[in-house]
């Protein structure tokens, strides 16, 4: 029983050390000292006591979680672990239609990628298919989303 009780302990503190000094270790080693108690648990005292000792670590995996996702955000360590702005302002899209036509110069070997120099703008750009050499000019032919795709002039 000390054993038990011992690895049962140890599993939580591992898996709470895991929450504020992330690395995947501490929380594999807590979930195997529990994995290994819950075992213990099974062949000392039987299927009830192991089955029971199951059901309370799931029990406690899941309040634990909810807990987690609830409170954890808001702690300092949480704060510095998530997104302070929306992805809304992060996002890479932007209008590159207005590009259409437009020319530039060749920045980089385009293989058919690479990147080109378009109204001032260092811009990642394809080519249709064929290399073209820095310092070339090129002209935007197609604009898909975030995909420029230019043809040497």
């Amino acid at each position: 029983m000390d054993w038990i009780i011992f690895l049962l302990v140890a599993g939580l503190i591992l898996v709470v050390v895991e929450v504020f000094l992330p690395s995947g270790l501490f929380g594999v080693a807590g979930g195997l000292c529990l994995l290994v108690a819950i075992g213990m648990t099974y062949t000392s005292y039987g299927i009830e006591a192991g089955t029971w000792l199951l059901g309370a670590v799931i029990m406690a995996t899941i309040v634990g979680l909810v807990l987690w996702v609830k409170y954890f955000p808001k702690t300092p360590t949480g704060r510095r672990m998530m997104l302070s702005e929306t992805s809304a302002n992060l996002s890479p899209e932007r209008n590159y239609v207005a590009l259409l036509g437009k020319r530039g110069v060749v920045r980089s070997q385009l293989r058919p990628a690479g990147v080109a120099e378009i109204e001032g703008q260092r811009l990642d750009v394809v080519t249709e298919g064929g290399m073209i050499e820095p310092g070339a000019t090129v002209q935007v032919n197609v604009v898909d989303g975030t995909r420029i795709v230019v043809r040497k002039v």
